[in-house]
């Protein structure tokens, strides 16, 4: 039955992968964790998902930090938190399907920079058997402050999903579906042109985060897109080779074996600048079979353990992997029962600090809980409070110390209408960056895809 099942999830990534850039770098079956739960299949898929040895099912998003590291979050300093609700000035455009918004003038898109939001939506209604959409066609810049503004003259019934804006740059790379088939694009924020730009790529590529250097994609191989114009293949492992990267932008996680076994044995470090690969390291760890988690920091990862033959379903080992040597070394973290709060969709917010969405191993528990903080000792805060019976996952982002959190009303992540807010944990300010579309009946796509300036 697990393989049967661990068949069919793979079977599901094949799509999903083509639609959620950037959002699970770990591989198709944590793609596939998260396909399946938006289709309502199966209740119990994250625990089926959980239960493959040796993989990072319950695995990691892009690292989008940048090589700057950051101070860890002190909860004791926190003190109130105040929440804002911007107020629009001006003349505000309501469309059934997205959010209010202005018009984007050119004095605007001058303006825009770090913590500026971009994002794709799909006004329609959704494909009622709960399938994604690759992508959408109404392109919104949202500012720090909570303020819209429309990208004028995309063109109806374009299918974009972005996946990278630099701050201060009037173009974003965006992936274009057309017929079937994607491929990398520039979107031009001042006029909404869409100009294919390969830049070598294959069709289908991928989008796996942005390093220290530029774009990181997979199309059959890794592929460095550097800033200066040049690329370059990094690693010839497969997509579900976790391909995940350190807090630095400088490493990645990567493994081969899944091309000959269809299972992750062994894991390597492969360094982006150099191409210097460290390993392979095994996964089966003081006897234990474990799955990579995601960067801790930029020697040490956290993996998620159990017994050979054991059900992740009555719980596993949080251990701390250190990758700075030859050997691995390790240390245990904490046991998660089945009825113990964790994360997933992981993302790095400072060395030994993480933050992601909440869940259980409870079969019976449809939704998350919000986004937490998890610290060193595995110990978890709540940030984002989801309300009960109003939303049903979130997913978060870090860009320069602020934790954005998109929050869907659907069932664990299902496509549905959703808000945006940013949690500044310094300044102790919450904003609602974009609230939900005009005339929301629960049946719109909403926001399809979205990235902060950095």
């Amino acid at each position: 039955m697990e393989r049967d099942l661990n068949d069919y999830l793979r079977a599901v990534a094949e799509a999903d992968e083509r639609s959620l850039d950037g959002v699970s770098p770990v591989g198709p079956l944590e793609r596939a964790a998260r396909g399946v739960r938006r289709r309502r299949l199966l209740r119990r898929t994250r625990v089926a998902v959980l239960s493959v040895a040796g993989l990072a099912a319950v695995g990691g998003a892009a690292l989008l930090a940048g090589p700057a590291l950051q101070h860890p979050v002190d909860p004791a300093t926190r003190g109130a938190v105040v929440t804002t609700h911007p107020t629009p000035s001006g003349d505000q455009i309501e469309t059934p399907g997205i959010p209010p918004y202005a018009e984007l003038t050119p004095d605007v898109l001058a303006q825009t920079g770090a913590g500026w939001v971009l994002s794709v939506h799909l006004a329609e209604t959704y494909d009622p058997s709960g399938v994604r959409d690759d992508g959408g066609d109404t392109v919104l810049l949202t500012s720090p402050d909570g303020f819209t503004y429309r990208v004028p003259g995309v063109l109806a019934g374009s299918r974009l999903r972005v996946v990278d804006w630099r701050a201060g740059a009037t173009t974003a790379v965006v992936r274009e579906f057309v017929d079937g088939h994607s491929h990398r694009a520039v979107l031009d924020l001042a006029d909404g042109t869409v100009t294919p730009d390969e830049r070598g790529l294959p069709d289908d590529a991928t989008f796996v985060g942005r390093s220290a250097q530029g774009e990181l994609w997979h199309g059959g191989v890794f592929v460095l897109l550097a800033d200066d114009g040049t690329s370059r293949s990094v690693y010839d492992g497969p997509s579900e080779g976790l391909g995940q990267l350190d807090p630095t932008g400088r490493r990645m996680i990567g493994s081969r074996d899944v091309m000959t076994t269809g299972d992750h044995t062994t894991f390597e470090v492969v360094d982006l600048e150099t191409g210097d690969v460290t390993g392979p390291f095994s996964l089966t760890v003081d006897g234990l079979r474990c799955g990579i988690e995601t960067w801790l920091d930029p020697v040490n990862l956290l993996a998620r353990c159990v017994e050979p033959g054991a059900s992740y379903q009555d719980g596993f080992e949080e251990l701390e992997l250190d990758v700075s040597g030859a050997q691995l070394a390790y240390r245990s973290v904490r046991t998660v029962g089945a009825d113990d709060d964790f994360i997933v969709g992981a993302q790095w917010l400072s060395d030994r600090t993480l933050v992601g969405d909440t869940v259980t191993l409870d079969e019976q528990q449809c939704a998350s809980t919000g986004t937490s903080l998890r610290y060193r000792d595995g110990s978890l805060e709540n940030i984002h409070v989801l309300e009960p019976g109003a939303f049903g996952a979130t997913v978060p982002k870090v860009a320069a110390g602020i934790v954005y959190v998109q929050s869907e009303q659907g069932c664990n992540g299902e496509q549905a209408p959703s808000t945006l807010t940013a949690h500044d944990l310094a300044g102790h300010i919450n904003t609602l960056l974009l609230g939900f579309p005009v005339d929301n009946r629960g049946d719109r796509p909403g926001m399809l895809s979205w990235v902060v300036a950095q």
